[in-house]
């Protein structure tokens, strides 16, 4: 499936799914020398927030966000969030070992979530550029995809990208810590189940991890 599929909320005659997702601000930020990235301004706007308002735009049903490094920083800026999302709606975990790895974070998150999800989106909190219509593309794409597809993430050119999205299916496998979801590795496995959704948005691609990164948003 190459290019945006567009998916909005009404329009779609496959019907509606219950989406919860991950947001993932548990990071040491150590590449940006050891900085909250959640707590980063882009436009005025901490990334935590950003990451939140776009979720709650696309129409996403429920939020758990990891925290674990800087928590203190960046739980109380969710407060500011609680005006988008229906009461229990968003609800925040915090990884309890100073010594996490990302998929730790995930499988706290992922199990953290409702039994009643049909389907699982998975955002870095580092994500500045992606928009209410980039996660609605994703959800089209995972909505009209093959009956056997269970996990869509974009792909730009060779470059794997975020957010992505997958089944319940593969979310109870997450949360039992069955195989190694959240190490990058297994994508390149390339599973019957997975697809690579092909497209030219750099959005999907574009996260803030170094210094560099962060300049090209705030010069």
């Amino acid at each position: 499936m190459i290019g945006e599929v567009c998916c909005e909320p009404g329009d779609c005659e496959t019907g509606r799914l219950r989406i919860g997702a991950v947001l993932l601000a548990a990071g040491e930020g150590a590449r940006l020398g050891g900085r909250a990235k959640g707590a980063i301004e882009i436009e005025g706007e901490p990334l935590i927030l950003r990451g939140l308002r776009v979720l709650s735009n696309a129409g996403v049903d429920e939020v758990v966000v990891v925290t674990g490094h800087y928590q203190s920083e960046i739980s109380p800026l969710l407060a500011q969030a609680d005006s988008l999302f229906n009461e229990s709606c968003l609800v925040e975990v915090t990884q309890p070992m100073g010594d996490h790895s990302q998929s730790d974070s995930l499988r706290l998150g992922v199990a953290s979530l409702s039994q009643e999800v049909d389907a699982v989106m998975v955002l870095p909190v580092d994500m500045a550029a992606l928009t209410r219509q980039d996660l609605i593309s994703l959800i089209g794409a995972y909505k009209h995809a093959d009956a056997a597809i269970e996990f869509v993430g974009p792909m730009v050119g060779a470059r794997p990208g975020n957010p992505v999205l997958f089944s319940r299916r593969i979310a109870l496998k997450i949360a039992r810590g069955e195989g190694d979801f959240g190490s990058g590795a297994w994508r390149h496995q390339r599973p019957d189940w997975l697809l690579e959704w092909q497209t030219d948005n750099l959005h999907y691609v574009a996260d803030i991890d170094t210094p560099d990164d962060l300049k090209r948003w705030t010069q």
